[in-house]
Parts: C-alpha cells; sequence; structure tokens
C-alpha cells in the first residue's frame, strides 16, 4: 500500500524528483569522473615508480669513483645507489635532435621500462634501448641503426629495444613549452658501450627509507665526515619531487583535484535544499492522508520509513548510477591531451573511496532533509492531523513600511510578497544561480588567464622573434660570433634551489643584461626595471615562499652546493618561469660564470649556425603555448556545460514547485481579468529577479574559486581577475537559461483549470 502511494507520489511530483536524482547524479559523475581521471593519474604514476624502483633522490657531480659510492651504500638510511654517466647526445637525423645517453653498469633503480625489444643487456657494447616516443615520432624501429655525437665523439650503435623511463614520464623540452619528441629523446646503454676505458660517472641514483629531506642531512653529514669537500663544493643533490619529470605531473594532479572537489560542494547543497523543499511540500499536501493512515492503526516508525524512502532511493540511484558512468566517461576526454604531455605504460582510471563517501554523504543527507519534512507532522495526533494546515500568514516586511512600497508596480509587489511567503525555495533558486555563476566564471576566468599568460609572455616582456638554443659544448668565441651575426642578446638559464622561511624548492635561475627584446613587468604586467646588482624574484616565488622585498633568501647552483645569501631587491611577474633573474655582473660577483644557454634576436633565423642546437620562433613558441593549454580548455568545457546543467535542473524544478504553489493566485487573478501576458511576466519577474542577484552575488565568490585553482600549482602563475567580457558572457548565459526555462514553466499558465486550482488550499 505504502510503496503504492510512494510511485503514486513520485508521479505527481516527478519534476522535483527528476531534478533531486539528476543533481546527485550530476554530482557523483562530475565528481567520480574528474576524480578517477585523477586518481588514475596518481595510480598508475605510484604503480610505474613501484615497479621501476624509482629513485628517491639523485646526486649529480662531476665523477663519483667506487669509494665514494661504497660510502653512499653504507649509510643505514640508503637502501640502494647506482651510478650513471648521463650526456647530451646531438642524433644524427632530421632536425638534429637531443639524445639524452645514460650509460650504466645494472638498472635496479629507476628501471628502463621496455615496450618492444626486451630488457637492457648489461653485456652488449653495440645496442642502445631508446625512447618509444622519440623513435616513433622518428620512424625508427628495432633493428635500426643510428648516429650520435657527443664531446667530440660519434657512436653508431643498433636499437635493440623501445621503452620507457620513470625520470621521463615528463621530458623537459628542448624546444618550446611542451615536450617535442621530434627534437628530443633519451637512450640507455651499457657502460660497455662507452668509447673509452674510464667511464666519467656524474650521476648517482639513491632509494632510502628517510624522507628526501632528512636524507640530505643525513648524506651531507657522510661527505663532510669523509672529507669529500671536492663532491660537497661540486654536486648537487636534488630529490625525486623537485625534479622536473615529477614536479610537472604532481602539479598537474594538484590542479584536477581542486576542479573534482568543486562539484560536490556546489551541487550536493543544492540537491539536498531542493529534497528538502519537495518533501515539505508533499508532506503538507498529504496531512489528511497521513492522519488516515495513523488513525487506521498505522505507526509513526513504517509512516516515517516510507516518507523516508523518497529520497534514499532517488539518491542513491541517481549516486550509483553517477559514480558508474562519470567513472567510465570523463576520464577517457582527458587521455589522448595527457599522453602527449607525459608518458606512462598504463592510462586506466583510479578508484576512490571517497565517490563512496560523498554517495553516503548524500544519501545521508536526503534522509535527514526527508525527516525535518516529516518529523513535526508525524507526532501529531490523527486528530490533529487530519485537520487541514493553516494557510501562511503574510507578515508586513520591512519593505512594505517604507514609501517606496506605494510606489512600486502590482508586478514588484506580488512578487516581494511571494519570496516571502516561501524564502526557502527563493533561497535555494539563489543557490543554483550562484553555483552556476562561480562555475561559468571559473570556467570563462581560466580561458581568460590561459589567454592573457601567452600575451603577457610573448608581447608584453619577451620582443624577440627568434630563439636561439645553445650547444653545451658551444664555445665563448662561437657565442660572441652569433651575437654579432644576429644582433641578439645572450641569456643563460640554470637549475637552482632556493631556501626561506623552512621552505626548500627547486626553481630556475636566469640571467641577461637590460635589453629592447626582453622588458620585465611587475605582477599586474606593468613595465618595470630590474636591479643592475642585486636579484629579482617572481611573483610566484615570493608567493610560494612567502618573501616580500628586503627579506633574504639562500640559493645554489646544481652542480654547486655552496650556498649563497641574497637581499630580494625586486619582485617582477612571470607566466611561466620562475625563480631568480639577475644581471651577467650581478653573477659575476657571486662566482657565477655566465655562459649563455640561449640568444635572443629580433631577426628570422632559419638557416644553420655553428654551435646552435635549434632554433624556436615566434610562431613555434605560441603554437607550443596553445598545445600546453589543451587540457585546461577540457576543463573549461566541462565546467560550463555543467553550469548550465545545474542552472536548468535548479530553475526548472523550483519553477515547476513554485507555479503549483501560486496556482490558485494565478487563477484568481485570471478571474479578476488579468491577461496570459500578465501573468507571464508575473511569474518570469521572480525568477529573473533571483537570476541577476544571484549573478551579482556569484561573481565575487567565483574570485575565490579562481584563486584556489591558481594558488594550486608551482610552474605558472596568472593573476585572479577575470575581464568584463568574462563578466558579460556569463551573465548573458545565465540571463538566457533563466528566461528560457521561465517561457517553458510561464507556457503552463494557459493551461490552468481555474475552477480546480480555485477549489485547492492555499500552501
Amino acid at each position: 500500500m505504502l510503496f503504492k502511494k510512494m510511485l503514486r507520489d513520485i508521479k505527481e511530483n516527478k519534476m522535483q524528483f527528476i531534478a533531486i536524482f539528476l543533481m546527485s547524479f550530476i554530482t557523483l559523475f562530475a565528481f567520480a569522473g574528474i576524480g578517477s581521471e585523477v586518481q588514475g593519474l596518481q595510480d598508475n604514476l605510484n604503480s610505474y615508480y613501484n615497479e621501476t624502483n624509482m629513485a628517491d633522490a639523485y646526486v649529480f657531480g662531476n665523477d663519483f669513483n667506487e669509494s665514494v659510492v661504497n660510502d653512499f651504500k653504507n649509510l643505514s638510511s640508503t637502501t640502494g645507489v647506482e651510478t650513471q654517466f648521463v650526456v647530451k647526445s646531438d642524433a644524427d637525423l632530421e632536425n638534429d635532435p637531443i639524445v639524452m645517453l645514460h650509460f650504466l653498469e645494472k638498472n635496479n633503480i629507476s628501471k628502463y621500462y621496455p615496450v618492444e625489444g626486451g630488457h637492457i643487456d648489461f653485456s652488449d657494447e653495440d645496442g642502445i634501448w631508446l625512447d618509444a616516443r622519440f623513435a616513433e615520432a622518428k620512424n625508427l624501429t628495432v633493428g635500426d641503426n643510428i648516429s650520435l655525437s657527443f664531446n667530440g665523439i660519434t657512436i653508431n650503435k643498433t636499437i635493440r629495444g623501445l621503452g620507457y623511463s620513470p625520470d621521463y614520464v615528463y621530458e623537459q623540452p628542448e624546444n618550446g613549452l611542451i615536450s617535442d619528441f621530434k627534437y628530443q629523446g633519451f637512450g640507455y646503454l651499457s657502460d660497455k658501450a662507452y668509447p673509452g676505458s674510464e667511464i666519467p660517472h656524474n650521476k648517482l641514483l639513491l632509494t632510502t627509507n628517510l624522507n628526501t629531506h632528512d636524507y640530505y642531512d643525513d648524506t651531507r653529514e657522510m661527505l663532510e665526515d669523509k672529507g669529500y669537500d671536492d663532491i660537497i663544493d661540486g654536486a648537487s643533490y636534488m630529490p625525486r619531487e623537485d625534479s622536473s619529470s615529477d614536479d610537472q605531473i604532481q602539479d598537474e594532479i594538484k590542479q584536477h583535484i581542486v576542479l573534482a572537489v568543486m562539484f560536490p560542494i556546489i551541487f550536493v547543497v543544492v540537491a539536498l535544499l531542493i529534497l528538502l523543499t519537495t518533501m515539505t511540500r508533499i508532506v503538507n499536501r498529504q496531512r489528511t492522508q497521513i492522519g488516515t493512515l495513523k488513525a487506521i492503526g498505522f505507526e509513526d516508525r513504517p509512516l516515517i520509513l516510507h516518507y523516508l524512502s523518497y529520497g534514499f532511493y532517488l539518491t542513491l540511484i541517481g549516486s550509483v548510477l553517477g559514480i558508474i558512468i562519470g567513472h567510465k566517461t570523463i576520464p577517457y576526454i582527458f587521455v589522448d591531451t595527457m599522453k602527449s604531455y607525459y608518458t606512462l605504460p598504463c592510462w586506466d582510471p583510479g578508484f576512490s573511496i571517497n565517490f563512496i563517501i560523498v554517495a553516503i554523504l548524500i544519501v545521508l543527507g536526503s534522509v535527514l532533509c526527508s525527516y525535518f519534512a516529516v518529523a513535526s507532522i508525524i507526532r501529531e495526533s490523527p486528530s490533529a492531523t487530519l485537520k487541514a494546515k493553516p494557510p501562511k500568514i503574510s507578515k508586513i516586511g520591512f519593505i512594505e513600511n517604507t514609501r517606496i512600497w506605494n510606489k512600486l508596480g502590482f508586478n514588484l509587489r506580488w512578487n516581494i510578497r511571494d519570496i516571502s511567503r516561501n524564502k526557502l525555495r527563493s533561497v535555494i533558486a539563489l543557490l543554483g544561480i550562484i553555483g552556476c555563476t562561480v562555475l561559468l566564471i571559473s570556467a570563462f576566468g581560466m580561458h581568460d588567464g590561459v589567454n592573457d599568460l601567452k600575451t603577457w609572455k610573448y608581447d608584453d616582456i619577451n620582443h624577440y622573434e627568434t630563439q636561439l638554443v645553445l650547444q653545451d659544448n658551444i664555445s665563448q668565441s662561437q657565442i660572441d660570433s652569433i651575437i654579432d651575426e644576429v644582433n641578439g642578446t645572450p641569456i643563460m638559464t640554470k637549475t637552482i634551489q632556493i631556501k626561506a622561511n623552512d621552505i626548500k624548492m627547486t626553481q630556475i635561475l636566469t640571467v641577461h643584461d637590460k635589453s629592447p627584446l626582453i622588458t620585465p613587468t611587475d605582477k599586474n604586467r606593468h613595465e618595470m626595471t630590474l636591479p643592475k646588482d642585486g636579484i629579482s624574484i617572481s611573483q610566484k616565488t615570493a608567493e610560494l615562499f612567502g618573501l616580500k622585498v628586503g627579506d633574504e633568501i639562500e640559493w645554489h647552483l646544481y652542480g654547486n652546493e655552496t650556498w649563497m645569501n641574497s637581499t630580494v631587491e625586486a619582485i617582477y611577474g612571470d607566466p611561466s618561469v620562475q625563480g631568480i633573474t639577475i644581471t651577467s655582473d650581478c653573477a659575476e660577483k657571486n662566482n657565477i660564470s655566465f655562459k649563455p644557454t640561449e640568444i635572443v634576436t629580433k631577426e628570422d633565423i632559419t638557416g644553420n649556425l655553428d654551435g646552435v642546437g635549434s632554433f624556436n620562433s615566434h610562431k613555434d613558441l605560441t603554437e607550443s603555448w596553445d598545445k600546453l593549454t589543451k587540457t585546461a580548455n577540457l576543463l573549461i568545457i566541462i565546467l560550463v556545460i555543467f553550469a548550465i546543467a545545474l542552472a536548468v535542473v535548479v530553475l526548472y524544478s523550483l519553477g515547476l514547485l513554485g507555479f503549483t504553489e501560486v496556482e490558485r493566485d494565478m487563477a484568481t487573478l485570471k478571474v479578476l481579468g488579468f491577461q496570459l501576458k500578465d501573468l507571464r511576466k508575473l511569474f518570469m519577474t521572480q525568477y529573473l529577479g533571483i537570476s541577476i542577484v544571484g549573478f551579482l552575488l556569484g561573481v565575487p565568490m567565483g574570485y575565490y574559486v579562481l584563486d584556489a585553482i591558481r594558488s594550486n600549482t608551482d610552474v605558472f602563475y596568472y593573476p585572479t581577475n577575470y575581464s568584463l567580457t568574462t563578466i558579460a558572457i556569463s551573465f548573458v548565459i545565465t540571463i538566457i537559461v533563466s528566461a528560457i526555462v521561465n517561457l517553458l514553466l510561464a507556457n503552463n499558465l494557459k493551461n490552468i483549470d481555474m475552477v480546480e486550482a480555485l477549489k485547492k488550499e492555499r500552501e
């Protein structure tokens, strides 16, 4: 009996219950969908690291002999040590790509992951195991020969296998902003393949049972005790999390987590409030039925469970379907784009217990809302419940006691009183529009940020036409010759480590003198002049370390463990390169040899220049930026779709609920002579007004969401702001959606049965 009653109630209030189902479905669809992509990325990365025994830390130097290796190995905190000789080589292929060669005696740490051709054979003097993605870009296969040159030596090797490496999940680009495997790759070779008798092992791969910062202190103490002053001064320690590969992909994961968390907060609150409103209305309309059921012997417990089941089943089914469908769809939208940036052997979506926890919270929340709606009536005696509920008393509001009230038209007065009688429904509609606005502002604000960064980077700051990336072994005379020939500006970039306020992080040192080709700007993109003799830090670095002008920092070059103390003289803004910028004079004062790594010029250079490894034109760099922002654009599209879905579901369900609540009033007005167009205007004014107020409240809230997204990246910096165009587009979308939904609802006015409507009790 009660089950049939539930089905009948759901049919009579189908749009409200569909809205509840959709809100729970969309919540888990978005949360589990984006969450599966993020969780899958993290799980696949962790699995890959575990399977390949990823190094916890690296030490870079000139030549680590067997004695040093044994001393590292004998540390109780060390669980594994391996040596490699790593050198950058030029491949004799189209575009002269750079191949990072690794000569190794064994490979138990950061193990090569074979895709084709099997594992490394350490007795093979003629073989090379090549980066599979580089080989694909260059149409190379197992059995092909490849010629490579480094340090004046040319070697010819046969490709024995193709594969991946956990040290190259993200390959630091040699050209542009993202990896392009036509220009770069890596190769693994046996020590026996090295063309010489003594291999200068310059890299240690370490695993430890301590966290990497404590392990650094342990290794430093050991080196000091052993008297390895030359290693301390000439080597550098890098924890895994500071490597460009791991840092980049972890940064990506952090940004996606922010978006995954946004959806439950917005959608769950609105879904539960819609449920509370709907259940309150159903229960109030069924007072007589409840009284009758109690009078014929039904106890309170089965009646309470009956009404609790409405929200329970709808949110349970919606949540379960949302998890399943979201898990099976959204992660695959991102796969192709993510594969273009990162290299992993597996891209399966992941699953988190948080999906189930959020679903349980929604279901429990629906049960609580249903209980609040029914509890007060169930407690009443059957005789009291059989009586009709007294109509709401319309209290005189503050505005009705002012002179303004008499100057308002009938339309506004009617809607103000209707809102005051149905505050909860109005608040839910307002929250729905605020949520819609926040999502739209976040989406278009991200789009503004992405486009602004490109303009900021390649128009406001950099004014060169060509970037010439220099080879490592280039001589100073060659550099001077290129500068004169292209009328260029030399720039040096080096990896550094910065320490301040108990934070230690890897960043970039940029060295260049004042040039018309490079215009430093502050965080607001206003031109500024950097100090000639002091150091300047980027705005993002200042935020990460909590620094301001006048603060002290410590820093050192990788390859030199001597820490330098400096005072921050200025803070500049840069969208993509974070760290320290100094002049060549300042570099010399800090005992840093200024050897350019690139030269920028206003000229369009396309020919070969001796000592130049590659060329990047302005067009190449901007196209590289566009490729970099593909994932951001996908997220923007998803945010817009869910924003519109939220607005449609909330406005339509609540508008339909509101229509049934004022149907008697509308019938009365029709009897009094109001035309259909007048009633439509009356009906639409309220929700359009709520939409406008909700939009105005949502705009500043969107700022904080954007700021949360921005603050979760250590690599890129963009101010938290959005243009008037973004606000205007978001407003137009919100109002258009609201207007369309309300027009659909207003069409119901012509179908009002005035006789039946006037018989209804006022709710």
